[in-house]
């Protein structure tokens, strides 16, 4: 099984990637697929261009197994609705993708652009930071109730990070170090494009 892994990544952080492994490890996926939105829908504008958040993350997961990035939603360009890419998904892979999001997202679903119809095309992997489990549960059951634990989505409880890309955009702009929460190479490169000045 492969876990589609979306978002901005504006910059992508240590923070994404442990999480990825974990939950590579955890459910012994075949591939976790980062997939950066061109722009997500209930957030503004991103600081770095698409292709620039592209090759970051290209270049954030090199030579690591089990990684890839996809450019499914910045070749469309656009608003990035994840029930369009479920529907490209499903088409490709003939099944239900499956996708990662974290607790605060998933109690946001109902706000997501066609939220009956992404429920019926894909899983999803929750990642639970801040023990939102049962928050989780409860809500799902109230507004998805169609929805199954263990066949429809799973909660996973993995490690808690405390890094954000808007710490990290702050930081360039404040001319403060990022080192330690960004792979070198990321750092290396928003230093040479001088993204989030």
């Amino acid at each position: 099984m492969k876990v589609f892994f979306g978002g901005s990544f504006d910059p992508v952080h240590l923070g994404h990637l442990l999480v990825a492994r974990d939950v590579l490890e955890e459910l012994k996926v075949e591939e976790i697929v980062f997939i950066p939105a061109y722009q997500a829908p209930l957030k503004e504008p991103h600081k770095a261009n698409p292709m620039d958040r592209l090759y970051m993350l290209k270049l954030a997961i090199e030579g690591v197994e089990g990684f890839s990035v996809s450019s499914v939603e910045i070749d469309k360009k656009g608003i990035s609705y994840t029930v369009d890419t479920a529907q490209e998904l499903s088409q490709e892979l003939k099944e239900k993708p499956t996708f990662l999001i974290g607790a605060d997202s998933a109690l946001n679903l109902h706000l997501w652009k066609d939220p009956s119809k992404l429920v019926k095309l894909a899983r999803f992997v929750i990642i639970d930071r801040a023990s939102k489990g049962k928050e989780v549960k409860a809500y799902l059951k109230e507004r998805f109730p169609e929805l199954k634990e263990d066949e429809d989505y799973i909660i996973l409880g993995v490690r808690r990070v405390d890094i954000s890309s808007t710490e990290i955009r702050r930081r360039v702009k404040e001319g403060k170090s990022i080192k330690w929460l960004v792979p070198e190479s990321v750092e290396e490169y928003i230093i040479n494009r001088a993204l989030y000045r």
